[in-house]
């Protein structure tokens, strides 16, 4: 993904101290992670239960407006899952404006993708002026395989992203469960994408990083696979994993990876994953890092972006299970987007009340040798 910008997102608000000094003195130091609910629950029946996967672009057409994609569950019917859209000016990250019409993409009326959806990435592509819309969706009860619809930008970015406007690419998703060896698949999903200009070759390379599950087990570790076009995908089973498995970096035994986003910063290739250790016990952002696309991956220590790190913003009955991960950076600062619910009653993640949260990212944290710094949720580190 180009690095076109990098970002931040309703309810109860958390706060840095923020008070202005006079010339020459320093500011004060924050307090609290900073920290905003920015979508909630209770705004529309279509989004009850569930709100997830925040999939934020730079509005193409608009300067200083944002574009934020989203999935949502309805409490009426936990199996079913559609897509919706909203808007903010880069300057109030953390104030979204949902749209009238939403969800503006949902699941077919029949075929493969007939029963639910989880949106995976979105794409600006300048030269089809387009938003390419990855999925994941089924038929049954998992989203089982990876589909792509294309929508046209319009004049104004957003106004004309609307459900008769987004269109599925074929009537067949772009990448399906492969059952044969070495994959041994039968589930493929949560696709994050990206390209890159390929000056050599003077052509676009695209990288798709995927979960799956299968012979391996469930969720458990992340796949790659290419492509030239965006559409038509091969993938590459990393004969280096140790364990035989193809992933592109040795995974933490008996957790869950999930949905997850790619951005570069700098020189480095950066993964921001949803990971359930121990089965889904916590469900917290995880990082990988490569200055390579395909190879070199190195997952960091999973307590690394630790919710209850957020000093001052942590609570177990918002905050609890943190998945579905995305760093931005808007107007110079980082933010991390995710959905959040507080600890459930019977302790079972899969009845959470699901939010969707903004976070400040004010801690600077190395990654590994010859790979760049990031910016996390936490307090900055003092002055030496």
């Amino acid at each position: 993904m180009t690095r076109l910008f990098r970002t931040a997102a309703c309810a109860a608000v958390v706060a840095c101290v923020t008070a202005s000094v006079s010339s020459g003195a320093e500011e004060p130091k924050p307090t609290a992670v900073r920290g905003e609910m920015v979508l909630s629950r209770a705004s529309h029946e279509w989004m009850s239960q569930q709100i997830e996967e925040p999939c934020i672009l730079p509005n193409p057409k608009v300067p200083g407006r944002l574009i934020m994609f989203y999935g949502a569950v309805p409490a009426s019917d936990r199996g079913y899952a559609a897509i919706g859209k909203a808007w903010a000016d880069v300057s109030s990250p953390f104030e979204w404006q949902q749209d009238e019409a939403n969800p503006i993409f949902r699941p077919a009326e029949k075929g493969w993708d007939s029963r639910s959806m989880r949106l995976d990435t979105v794409l600006y592509i300048p030269e089809e002026e387009a938003y390419y819309i990855y999925y994941s969706a089924t038929m049954g009860t998992v989203q089982d395989r990876i589909g792509l619809a294309i929508c046209p930008v319009g004049p104004d970015g957003y106004s004309s992203v609307t459900a008769d406007a987004i269109v599925r690419y074929g009537d067949a998703p772009v990448l399906a469960p492969e059952p044969a060896a070495p994959y041994h698949e039968d589930m493929a999903s949560q696709a994050a994408v990206m390209r890159e200009w390929n000056e050599a070759a003077k052509r676009w390379d695209w990288y798709m990083y995927y979960s799956y599950r299968g012979k391996d087990g469930v969720l458990p570790g992340i796949r790659l696979a290419t492509s030239h076009d965006g559409k038509a995908w091969t993938r590459q089973f990393n004969a280096g994993d140790p364990r035989g498995m193809g992933q592109i970096f040795e995974s933490t035994p008996n957790a869950y990876y999930e949905w997850h986003q790619i951005l570069k910063v700098d020189n480095t290739y950066v993964l921001c994953i949803e990971v359930g250790v121990e089965h889904g016990v916590r469900w917290r952002p995880g990082l990988a890092v490569s200055t390579d696309p395909v190879k070199g991956w190195t997952q960091l220590d999973l307590d690394t972006m630790l919710q209850t790190k957020w000093q001052g913003l942590y609570d177990d009955r918002t905050l609890f299970h943190v998945a579905t991960p995305a760093l931005y950076e808007i107007a110079g600062k980082w933010y991390l987007f995710v959905q959040a619910c507080g600890k459930p009653g019977n302790d079972n993640y899969i009845d959470g009340a699901w939010e969707m949260w903004g976070v400040a990212c004010d801690r600077t944290i190395p990654t590994r040798p010859g790979c760049a710094d990031l910016r996390i949720p936490g307090l900055p580190a003092s002055r030496p």
